[in-house]
């Protein structure tokens, strides 16, 4: 996105390098031409009514979700409210985030409440690293289930405290972008106007960095390495289990032929 800080910085670009309306009207052109997130209407259309398709399944499955499991006690074991609040994560996402980031993506400007630059951000944050917490904790308790079934699993008040815990940890560390995302004010050079965008201003690039590597390791790097074993062990102990039939009806057959060769 090639834009000026604003109108009046373009006009004195254009002063002091006697730049004239037709020379803008070919760099506008050439702007254009080579902008890599221009595509047809048709395509625009399309992406904009399978984002709305999303967000609109996201919070009404999920609602529906938290509805049932709320609604009957039976529904209510450990498993299902892991399941729960991972519903609940997304239908914040559809809700606070996943519209506000397609129309800042699309139209290349922020034309919501200012404030929603800092939320929508938050809430993203926030949302995915409850989502992969949930995910990984049913992970761990499908593994301990086939693994250890004789050992009692998760309680509802520790997992409870457990999501409590997820809560808190995906809130802290989702800090830094309700507090340093912001509302600018650009020239944009496709159309010589000012217009908002919402961008992260970090106080450092060092800062950035590193908080980008703490968001990898807890939005994938870990999630996945511990998803990845749990379900390798669920497969490693399915794949060397004998189902029970199966094993009577060998050892029967076994039993059959040694007393055919002792009558014989």
């Amino acid at each position: 996105m090639a834009f000026f800080q604003d109108a009046e910085s373009f006009k004195t670009f254009v002063q002091l390098n006697n730049i004239t309306q037709s020379e803008i009207r070919v760099i506008q052109q050439y702007y254009k031409q080579n902008q890599h997130y221009e595509c047809p209407v048709i395509v625009i259309a399309l992406f904009a009514v399978a984002y709305g398709l999303v967000s609109i399944i996201a919070v009404v499955g999920n609602s529906m979700v938290l509805f049932v499991v709320k609604s009957r006690k039976r529904m209510q074991s450990v498993t299902n409210i892991f399941i729960a609040n991972l519903a609940f994560s997304d239908v914040l996402l559809g809700m606070f985030s996943t519209p506000f980031h397609f129309q800042s993506a699309l139209l290349q400007r922020w034309f919501v409440a200012d404030f929603m630059c800092k939320v929508a951000p938050f809430v993203k944050s926030v949302s995915v690293n409850v989502s992969v917490c949930s995910l990984t904790l049913i992970a761990i308790d499908r593994c301990v289930a086939v693994l250890l079934p004789l050992k009692a699993r998760f309680a509802k008040k520790v997992a409870i405290l457990i999501l409590t815990s997820v809560w808190l940890i995906s809130i802290g560390s989702a800090l830094p972008e309700a507090i340093y995302y912001e509302i600018e004010n650009r020239f944009m050079l496709e159309d010589l106007t000012d217009g908002k965008v919402c961008l992260p201003v970090w106080p450092t690039h060092k800062f950035n960095i590193s908080y980008s590597i703490v968001q990898l390791l807890m939005q994938y790097v870990i999630p996945l390495s511990v998803i990845s074993f749990s379900y390798i062990r669920i497969t490693q102990r399915l794949w060397q289990s004998t189902f029970p039939g199966i094993k009577s009806g060998l050892h029967r057959d076994n039993r059959r032929r040694k007393n055919m060769k002792k009558v014989s």
